[in-house]
């Protein structure tokens, strides 16, 4: 991992709290953060399996001009601790706790916000709840499966077999590797095979499938879409150019809602805001800039 710097170029890390229970009276959950750079704030949030790592490389970028906040999401740093997530988790939860989090460290004026898919769906939840806290919203292929009309969702294959694999996925039920080959081919990557036991990649491999959990929250979610309409703030919806087709159709169908909102293709599959970084951070370094 690469040093994190705030302020006074220390690490600045915030761990979650662990609550038992799934009651109203439930303590607030904090995520675990990490900050680097100081400046106007940007709140990055990764993706479903790689969470906060997959934006190290950005924040280093950023760092030179703002404060960069990362956030882990539950369901990873509850698989990574090897901690159960409550039986009533939800993108609410995950997007409830964000405030928690950014209030614990102090961050109460607008920030922008970047999310890629897990992340940008609680991005986009937490934008739509708390719209006084956004600058701007950068959404990279959010698996927002609430967006197209139900008979959509129904008859087009491969979004209808990712949602049915996602409503398997419970906060209690432990995934296998034939959930995660599964989940990996219908976005793009097929003809995976587990590592043998004692592979390096094994632990890696094991991580990124046990972070599946909890993503039944994902396919159970329901917005309103005129709720989208109604959001004034600035959009970026960033798509690759080679990513799976029911991603990009629910791009579509979101960046047709937002009021203001601007589009940014990139080289690469559903993975492009990593593999294509310095596309991805030439773009959201202008849109940001055009957006101060």
């Amino acid at each position: 991992m690469l040093p994190l710097r705030w302020a006074t170029a220390l690490p600045f890390v915030c761990l979650p709290l662990v609550s038992q229970g799934a009651d109203s009276k439930r303590a607030p959950l904090v995520l675990e953060s990490f900050i680097d750079g100081s400046g106007p704030s940007i709140v990055m949030i990764g993706g479903g399996t790689r969470g906060a790592d997959e934006f190290i490389p950005h924040a280093s970028i950023f760092a030179k001009n703002y404060r960069v906040v990362r956030l882990q999401t539950l369901n990873i740093s509850r698989a990574q601790q090897k901690q159960p997530l409550p039986a009533d988790y939800s993108i609410a939860m995950e997007s409830e706790a964000v405030g928690e989090t950014l209030n614990r460290l102090n961050l109460r004026e607008s920030a922008h916000f970047v999310g890629h898919s897990l992340g940008a769906l609680i991005a986009l939840q937490f934008a739509l709840n708390h719209p006084g806290r956004v600058r701007t919203l950068t959404l990279a292929e959010p698996p927002a499966f609430w967006a197209p009309e139900e008979t959509e969702l129904q008859h087009t294959p491969d979004m209808h077999a990712m949602y049915e694999l996602l409503l398997t996925l419970g906060p209690e039920t432990q995934p296998t590797d034939d959930q995660w080959i599964r989940f990996r081919c219908l976005l793009g990557e097929c003809g995976l095979k587990p590592p043998d036991p004692g592979d390096a990649r094994a632990q890696e491999w094991a991580a990124r499938r046990d972070a599946l959990r909890g993503l039944s929250a994902v396919a159970q979610m329901k917005v309103d879409r005129k709720r989208l309409t109604g959001f004034r703030k600035p959009v970026l919806m960033v798509t690759g150019d080679s990513t799976v087709s029911f991603h990009r159709r629910i791009d579509e169908i979101l960046a047709a809602q937002f009021p203001a909102v601007e589009r940014l293709d990139l080289p690469g599959t559903h993975a492009a805001v990593v593999t294509s970084r310095d596309e991805f951070v030439e773009g959201l370094r202008a849109f940001i800039g055009r957006h101060r």
